[in-house]
């Protein structure tokens, strides 16, 4: 064999060489994609998602997911449930929203959701998926896990990260600045409210002021909030019922598992300032709610 022969065979076994490099790396699968040592769920086409059993069923602390599935708490459902992400960029989210990584129960793989970019500020209380702008952070602010304010991320080892009245938590994905008014105060008719994550902020409070003055034994001081009152806040000390409880004492009603004030919505105003005469669903008894 000459030169040129020996030349051009040795050609012929280099030209499939990058056809078949291309083909063995079509058939590698995605290698998982951990973020902070949690992995991220996939995105699944229809048909793969309808291979797992508990797609969009229920979950928590004693049902779990299929994996790689998250349990999800998803506001605007009012249910936490099984899911994979639902995108990978902000192209692939609607207008007005924006591709982001969130936390979920049992130290499950986190998800990425559309969420929408909203008009609350930095330190105001947020809702991870928001029903609309209203309850969602603004540009550059992400949710966070601790106490769910708006916040800008931050280094854990640079304080000057983070703007006055603010400091940096480990939080998840990343590090955000959280506020604080522990040192600063309040104004007058407010009071320094602590939060998850050595967070607090300062609100006026609707209902008994239980972190000053502890509630009676058996009642564990609860707040609630609106997002779209960011300077309002209220607490109450709650008092369990249903199964496993006992019932509730004289002038009170059990309600979505907590004991709560009754009242007569076609009667005279019995409810506390702040407070309105609610019914959750028609089966469930009339009762005091906050004023949102």
């Amino acid at each position: 064999m000459n030169v040129r022969t020996m030349l051009g065979a040795g050609i012929a076994l280099l030209i499939p060489l990058p056809l078949v490099l291309t083909t063995s790396s079509l058939l590698q699968p995605d290698l998982p994609e951990y973020v902070r040592g949690r992995r991220v769920s996939p995105v699944f086409t229809p048909e793969e998602r309808s291979r797992f059993q508990t797609y969009h069923r229920n979950c928590g602390a004693k049902v779990g997911c299929d994996p790689p599935l998250g349990c999800l708490f998803d506001e605007r459902a009012r249910a936490i449930y099984c899911t994979d992400s639902q995108c990978f960029t902000d192209a692939q989210c609607p207008d007005g929203q924006t591709c982001r990584l969130l936390a979920t129960a049992r130290q499950d793989p986190v998800v990425r959701y559309c969420v929408p970019v909203g008009i609350r500020k930095e330190g105001e209380r947020c809702v991870d998926i928001s029903e609309s702008q209203e309850g969602a952070c603004g540009p550059g602010l992400y949710c966070s896990r601790e106490g769910s304010f708006c916040g800008r991320p931050c280094s854990l080892d640079d304080a000057s990260t983070c703007p006055p009245h603010f400091f940096c938590v480990d939080d998840y994905p990343e590090p955000l600045c959280l506020p604080t008014c522990e040192k600063s105060g309040c104004p007058e008719g407010q009071h320094c409210i602590r939060h998850e994550g050595g967070a607090s902020a300062c609100a006026r409070v609707f209902g008994p002021q239980c972190q000053q003055t502890p509630c009676p034994s058996g009642q564990t001081c609860e707040f609630m909030h609106a997002s779209r009152l960011p300077d309002r806040i209220w607490s109450e000390c709650e008092l369990r019922c249903g199964k496993d409880f006992h019932p509730c004492p004289d002038g009170r009603v059990c309600d979505g598992w907590a004991c709560e004030q009754p009242c007569d919505p076609k009667g005279p105003n019995t409810c506390d300032e702040g407070y309105r005469c609610f019914q959750r669903r028609p089966s469930s008894p009339w009762v005091c709610h906050p004023d949102w």
